[in-house]
């Protein structure tokens, strides 16, 4: 089974009311695929479910009962650390810290896959390779980041 680290935008696609956007409407079927697929095992950080937990009571609800049984990673000392270092050698943005984290937690835990519809600061073909290089510079290997979509299509 592979082992896939999913930030806070997996469980918001998962179980957001249907969209009337097209693109989204997408975005939230192959989310559904993706995590109904039984050839990943999800994981999540301390820091996935504090962003989860925040907003509107109910959707927050609805999307820590969708991670509740999923193994959770607490963030060390030493993730904290790599994510400085990924913010520092401006690989993902000062502001973006908790992206960072993620890269690190998956990185550090030899977890091979980050999923995300981040687009912005994890799935971008730009930061991609910074993000990469700073963790094999630092002695871990980088995950693979990419959204449910394309993760799906490399198996």
């Amino acid at each position: 089974m592979n082992r896939v680290y999913i930030d806070a935008t997996i469980p918001s696609y998962l179980v957001a009311r249907q969209s009337s956007d097209p693109k989204m409407v997408k975005w939230q079927k192959i989310t559904q695929k993706f995590w109904n697929d039984n050839r990943f095992e999800f994981i999540v950080s301390d820091f996935v479910i504090d962003e989860i937990e925040n907003g509107d009571e109910t959707k927050a609800a609805r999307r820590l009962h969708a991670v509740k049984e999923l193994p959770r990673m607490i963030v060390s000392n030493s993730d904290r650390i790599l994510a400085t270092e990924l913010l520092n050698q401006k690989a993902i943005p000062q502001k973006a810290f908790i992206d960072a984290v993620h890269v690190s937690v998956s990185a550090r835990n030899a977890i091979p896959y980050l999923a995300t519809w981040n687009f912005k600061h994890l799935a971008n073909p730009h930061t991609r390779p910074k993000i990469e290089k700073i963790c094999r510079d630092a002695g871990y290997s980088p995950p693979y980041i990419n959204s449910p979509e394309i993760i799906l299509e490399v198996y």
